[in-house]
């Protein structure tokens, strides 16, 4: 039988890993065959990737951040990281496994600079969205709580559908850096680099208002908070209300996003000839997924009156 397929193709300057499909469940491929097991030593790169993304397939952060680079690993203690990330546990930590037994991925580009490594990667891996409902939607609390027997039958499927090559598979590639740390390869991630998030105003829809935004553009970290004030002046004589919308690309990550706080949600109204002033707290999500490095958030403003 051959399974249907998609192809991505993926550049990813800074940091490695944002695979299509399963950024919603943090997954990502491994080399097919390759067994990492805890404690032992890596020492080639396409290992390294091997094993760190078959734990993050898995969702076994506790596991996934052993191979990631020292560097990194300053700026998010190992409880921050496996907090941020939801770790699976139990039974379906052990049938995500299994299913990425059935995930390949091929050195296609190596180029060594000093203590780095840029290594280009194809893979294949299945399509987590196609196969959902076998895995009762990857829901932990169901998942966990099927009988040994249902637990055996999931199983024999995910092996059957691995062995006879049905699984829908999606197909690309990914860039990698990894740094030499003594003997061995790890995983560099650039989490000192942060998100940047740079600040737009669209104000195409109305010549009434003047605005000043506090801060042009903010670089943080994953799981921290921050605030932006707006400065909105009504140049009109007459009392308007405005509604400030949010617009955060690019769209896959704008879920990561959050409205701490923020107090021009709801429309807001202006006297005339007056300047008001408003404050809006976000929190960028730690289950970014990985190689996000920017999003863009524009304040679209409209008078409703």
């Amino acid at each position: 039988m051959t399974p249907n397929r998609q192809h991505h193709t993926l550049t990813v300057i800074e940091s490695p890993i944002v695979f299509p499909v399963l950024i919603a469940l943090a997954f990502a491929p491994i080399v097919n065959g390759y067994a990492a097991e805890r404690g032992t030593p890596v020492q080639e790169p396409v290992q390294v990737i091997a094993a760190y993304v078959r734990a993050t397939y898995a969702r076994d952060f506790v596991e996934a951040y052993r191979f990631i680079s020292a560097d990194d690993r300053k700026l998010r203690d190992l409880n921050r990281y496996v907090q941020q990330r939801g770790a699976f546990s139990g039974f379906i930590l052990q049938a995500a496994k299994r299913l990425s037994e059935s995930i390949e991925i091929k050195p296609a580009e190596q180029k060594v600079i000093g203590d780095r490594v840029h290594l280009l990667v194809k893979y294949r891996v299945p399509d987590t969205n196609k196969i959902a409902s076998t895995v009762l939607n990857w829901d932990p609390y169901r998942v966990n709580a099927l009988s040994p027997g249902e637990r055996e039958q999931l199983l024999t499927v995910l092996e059957k559908q691995r062995q006879n090559g049905s699984l829908e598979m999606i197909e690309g590639e990914a860039r990698f850096q990894l740094v030499k740390e003594g003997n061995d390869w790890r995983v560099f991630l650039n989490w000192a680099s942060g998100v940047k998030i740079p600040m737009r105003l669209d104000l195409s829809k109305t010549a009434d208002l003047e605005v000043a935004i506090s801060k042009p553009e903010v670089t943080v970290q994953p799981g921290e908070i921050f605030e932006i004030g707006l400065k909105v002046k009504n140049k009109t004589k007459q009392i308007i209300t405005v509604r400030i919308g949010h617009l955060v690309e690019p769209q896959a990550n704008a879920n990561y996003l959050d409205f701490v706080q923020c107090g021009f949600l709801l429309p807001v109204t202006i006297p005339p000839e007056q300047e008001q002033e408003y404050f809006g707290t976000y929190m960028l999500r730690g289950s970014l997924p990985e190689g996000a490095r920017q999003l863009n958030l524009t304040y679209d403003f409209r008078i409703l009156n």
